[in-house]
C-alpha cells in the first residue's frame, strides 16, 4: 500500500458501510490503511478518518482507529473532532464514534460539539457525550 491508495480508500469510504454490509476484504483493507497511517501519519488522514466511521463497530476496527489519532498533532486531532461534532448532518455512526474519541481528548472546544451530541436521539451517542462533558471538566 502507498499513500495514494491509502488516501483513495479513505476518500471512497465516507463513511464506511454499516456493519452488516462488510465484507471482510473491506474492513481488512481498512485496517491496512489504518496501520499505513500509524506507520506514515499525515494531517490530512484525520478528518478522513473520523468520517469513515460506519454504524456499527467495524468488526472491532473502529476501536482501533485511535492509535492513528495518537500519532498526530494532539491540536490538529481536536480540531478536526470539533468540526465534525460541530456538523449536525453527520451520521449516527460517524457521530458516536467521534464523540468517543474527543473523550480521549478531552478539550474545552469540543463542548458546543458535545452538546449538539447529547442532544442526540441516539442513546448511545448521548451516553458517550456525558463521559466525554465529564472529562472536559475533570481537565479543566
Amino acid at each position: 500500500m502507498n499513500r495514494s491508495e491509502a488516501f483513495a480508500f479513505l476518500h471512497e469510504h465516507q463513511p464506511m458501510p454499516d456493519d452488516n454490509e462488510l465484507t471482510q476484504e473491506l474492513i481488512d483493507r481498512y485496517d491496512e490503511v489504518r496501520k499505513f497511517f500509524i506507520a506514515t501519519p499525515e494531517k490530512e488522514a484525520i478528518s478522513l478518518f473520523l468520517n469513515s466511521y460506519g454504524k456499527g463497530d467495524g468488526w472491532g476496527v473502529y476501536q482501533l482507529v485511535e492509535d492513528f489519532f495518537y500519532k498526530c498533532n494532539q491540536d490538529d486531532v481536536v480540531c478536526e473532532i470539533k468540526k465534525v461534532l460541530e456538523d449536525s448532518s453527520v451520521p449516527d455512526g460517524v457521530r458516536y464514534w467521534v464523540t468517543q474519541v474527543s473523550g480521549v481528548f478531552p478539550d474545552d472546544r469540543l463542548k458546543k460539539g458535545l452538546e449538539t451530541s447529547l442532544n442526540s436521539e441516539d442513546e448511545d451517542i448521548q451516553d458517550a457525550a456525558k463521559l466525554a462533558l465529564d472529562l472536559i471538566s475533570d481537565d479543566f
